[in-house]
């Protein structure tokens, strides 16, 4: 009998010890190595990406932390089948398409990425057209638009970037009953590029809308204004918030002193996005990054005004309908962030 106490003891002591060592093992400074996928090669998310990456790496001296531009759907993709190891830039509808298999997505991805945490909830939607083009056809609102129906030259996102173009401009268009085929003359009277090439499109007069995002204020929109009159498209709240609530988004309030030509506060929408990460990412390197980022909160909010507002108890909320990727609820749990 006492043998057997002594090896239960032995054992129990082993297990303890193994535990500790396990958790120990995550809490030292050694280097992990991992690659972000999903944005492009220049711009905001260049600039959060590689800031990121540097509090990682004064974390852990010595990380590999690599930048692969891209899209956002093309990101998710590249997690999900293990070329890629995170994406920042995560939106409902990139997460929706993924996990369903819809296209550009060849198959469902469900169970292939998780969540780790949110990034921001202030990817705003622009809604502008020139004044020339606004007074000539009667336009204010997107009301007027559908009623109206003008020949219209637009710019919007590649078709690639699901979440500049189905939660923008599309969602627009889905609530106030605008034809887009219609619109556009079929897709002929469409200028689709990132938010640079449609401001440049602006700019230039060649064309009369521009639904893209940015974030607020977006310093080109006020540069485009010194040289081309502009005005903002108004928008129903309570129509535009019907199609919202679909992608579990919320309305957003431009305010008047946003941008020189406002008139009144505007409505629009504000689209989050998610840092996500793929399901062959170990889970010491998503405790380690997640811990990194968490624990960094001053440094956090000076990376870009959108993040201005970062902090660890509204990062950890997940509202991406995701399981939360092992290693980042493994940190969640221990900071007391979730139970």
């Amino acid at each position: 009998m006492f043998k057997m106490i002594t090896r239960l003891g032995a054992a129990a002591a082993g297990a303890t010890l193994a535990a500790s060592a396990a958790m120990a093992q995550f809490n030292d400074n050694k280097a992990i190595s991992y690659s972000v996928d999903g944005a492009t090669a220049t711009g905001y998310f260049k600039v959060v990406t590689e800031s990121i990456n540097g509090i990682v790496r004064e974390a852990y001296p010595g990380t590999d932390a690599t930048y692969k531009p891209g899209s956002p759907a093309g990101g998710i993709l590249n997690l999900s089948t293990g070329r890629s190891d995170f994406a920042f830039n995560a939106s409902p509808v990139e997460i929706a398409y993924a996990n369903e298999g819809k296209a550009p997505f060849k198959e469902a991805y469900k169970g292939k990425f998780h969540f780790v945490m949110m990034l921001h909830e202030g990817l705003i939607v622009h809604n502008l057209m020139t004044k020339e083009w606004a007074d000539r056809n009667g336009i204010v609102s997107f009301d007027d638009i559908a009623a109206k129906k003008p020949p219209m030259r637009i710019t919007v996102n590649l078709a690639a970037n699901l979440q500049s173009t189905v939660t923008m401009y599309q969602m627009f268009f889905g609530a106030f009953g605008i034809n887009e085929a219609q619109a556009t003359d079929n897709g002929k009277s469409m200028i689709r590029g990132n938010s640079a090439t449609g401001f440049d499109a602006l700019r230039d007069g060649k064309v009369d809308v521009f639904i893209n995002g940015g974030f607020v204020p977006t310093a080109e929109v006020t540069d485009v204004a010194r040289g081309r009159a502009l005005q903002w498209i108004s928008a129903d709240p309570a129509k535009l918030k019907k199609e919202a609530d679909k992608w579990g988004l919320k309305l957003a309030t431009i305010p008047k002193s946003a941008y020189p030509f406002l008139t009144k506060d505007e409505t629009t929408v504000a689209i989050w996005n998610a840092i996500v990460a793929g399901d062959h990412v170990s889970e010491e390197t998503v405790y380690k990054f997640t811990k990194a980022l968490m624990e960094n909160e001053p440094r956090m909010r000076t990376i870009h005004p959108t993040l201005a507002q970062f902090s660890r108890t509204e990062a950890a909320k997940n509202i991406t309908g995701l399981s939360v990727h092992k290693g980042a609820e493994r940190y969640h749990r221990e900071a007391g962030l979730i139970k």
